[in-house]
């Protein structure tokens, strides 16, 4: 037996030994606040994690023992629980259509910061269906806000709370989950107590995010009556609309800060890039605006705003590899650009529509012109478009793309850097390492995208198979995993496969390759471990 195999042997056997093998790393508490609904109708989740373990948790899973009821929004598990902490995570979930009484068994998977997945935690209902179902004593909560707000603007929720139970009800605390970058900015005291059939009413004032958003806001309370604890929890759907092309600069500056400087840059390379293709990268992105409007009609966000650019380009042009102007008004009435002059066009276009952008590319010590990308920053980070590669997304979504690995490999092996072009002066290299941007927890980030395209009943098994996986061979197990052509595929592999299997076949296939130079496009490699290739 390998010394691999020996390790996680020896690694059970002491964990046994202490007793810790089989004690959950947390305790687990589910309610609902409304066990009659109407058909379609929707009703909230409310699960309490009190971290018992010894190691922080970073992630939650529910999986629905119903397929007739279905999640509608999920909660934000905290970057790290850590241990002597709790949280309360709430589920909207939607009832069948058809009336009737169902039995709803629910459980959780919980991953902590040593990659292990725990389960175990179960919950059971029975939800009753109905139009004229009997709603029992409750603490009744109505949460109501406007429908359409600005991004950067504040708006009023107003909270009315009833006790229709027959005793006074105490009402221990109550907390807000927003959508992500929204804050309160303003709560009123909660009363200590409410009387049987009183009302109290409470107005809270958030503030949206600059930023695009459409969701549910949930806020919960936790009370105390008749001896017992309860929860309750009510929801708003809420659509924030963020337009920058719209916006002032001192709008801008305020929703962009230190960012906004990829906004107003009049040049977009550095004087390395205008001595290698003998142009310069100036544009006045005032005189560009009018034709980036047009293209984006009736956009509706930011990166709905930059889809629209980059479908307009792979539309009106011809893509190849000669490069003959780095200037955006001389590549706009050309019919045939090159795959640079494509980024060049979409960061300018962008810019004009006072979407931060800039040209990020490698650097190998002397050239700064290898594999450039166009990256454009929103409030839930940047986002990357690859003319040469036919992809738009966020940055952990190029990440987990079958055209990353290679990137990867240059700038771990052979010591490129991953810079963004920033020039001022116009003298020499004048660009921004952003490489720890790409690299930075990197193997968290690859989990989280793989973790989200498996069925939530491999997850546990995703999970366990890398675990025993050394670091570098578990980062290319994960980029195999993020290069299957569908999900169908990854889970069909995934769900067939035993763990040994898969353990045993991504060894083999990193072993293989590792040293060698990386494809471009890794779905090559998710063929050889599919046996898609002989």
């Amino acid at each position: 037996m390998g010394m691999r195999k020996v390790l996680p042997i020896l690694l059970v056997l002491i964990v046994l030994a202490s007793g810790c093998l089989f004690r959950p790393p947390a305790e687990v508490k589910f309610s609902i606040d409304n066990t009659a609904v109407p058909p379609g109708g929707t009703f909230h989740l409310i699960v309490t994690v009190n971290n018992t373990g010894k190691v922080g948790l970073v992630g939650a899973t529910l999986i629905l023992g119903n397929d007739g009821f279905q999640i509608v929004q999920e909660p934000s598990f905290p970057e790290i629980l850590k241990v002597g902490q709790s949280v309360q995570l709430v589920w909207i979930i939607r009832a069948p259509e058809k009336p009737g009484t169902y039995n709803l068994q629910v459980s959780l998977e919980l991953r902590d910061e040593l990659k292990r997945t725990w389960t175990g935690f179960y919950g059971n209902f029975r939800i009753t269906v109905s139009k004229e179902a009997l709603l029992p004593e409750r603490l009744l909560l109505n949460v109501t806000a406007p429908k359409n707000v600005n991004g950067g603007s504040t708006f009023t929720a107003t909270v009315t709370i009833k006790n229709e139970f027959k005793s006074p009800v105490q009402l221990l605390n109550a907390s807000f989950t927003l959508l992500p970058g929204m804050k309160v900015v303003s709560a009123p005291t909660l009363p200590p107590q409410l009387e049987p059939d009183k009302s109290a009413t409470l107005r809270y004032t958030i503030r949206a995010p600059f930023a695009s958003r459409n969701g549910f806001v949930t806020y919960l309370i936790r009370y105390f009556t008749g001896g017992s604890f309860g929860s309750v929890a009510g929801s708003f759907r809420v659509m924030v609309t963020w337009k920058p092309w719209e916006a002032n600069d001192e709008t801008l500056f305020k929703a962009y800060g230190k960012e906004y400087h990829w906004i107003v840059d009049s040049y977009i390379v550095d004087e390395y890039w205008v001595k290698k293709f003998n142009s310069t990268s100036y544009f006045d992105r005032k005189n560009l605006k009018p034709l980036a409007l047009r293209v984006i009609g009736n956009a509706t966000s930011d990166v709905d705003a930059a889809e629209r650019v980059f479908h307009w380009i792979l539309s009106n042009y011809s893509l190849g590899d000669i490069t003959t102007t780095l200037q955006p008004d001389r590549i706009l009435p050309q019919d045939r650009i090159s795959y640079i002059e494509a980024q060049i066009l979409a960061t300018a276009m962008l810019r004009s529509l006072n979407i931060p952008a800039r040209i990020v590319s490698l650097f190998n010590g002397t050239d700064c012109t290898i594999r450039p990308v166009t990256e454009f920053y929103t409030s839930d980070g940047w986002y990357i478009i690859d003319f040469k590669h036919g992809f738009i997304g966020s940055l952990d979504d190029y990440l987990a793309s079958p055209y990353f690995p290679r990137v990867y490999q240059l700038v771990t092996r052979d010591h490129y850097r991953i810079v963004a072009q920033s020039p001022i002066a116009l003298k020499g290299h004048e660009h921004v390492d952003v490489t720890n941007e790409f690299l930075g927890n990197l193997e968290g980030r690859l989990m989280n995208r793989v973790l989200e395209r498996v069925s939530p009943t491999l997850r546990s098994k995703v999970t366990l198979a890398l675990s025993e996986m050394p670091p570098g061979e578990r980062i290319f197990a994960l980029f195999i995993f993020s290069s299957a052509p569908n999900e169908s595929d990854l889970n069909r592999i995934l769900g067939e496969w035993s763990v040994d299997k898969i353990e045993k076949t991504v060894q083999a296939v990193y072993d293989f390759y590792k040293n060698m130079p990386w494809k471009d496009n890794f779905t090559y490699y998710w063929k050889i471990f599919a046996g898609e290739v002989p």
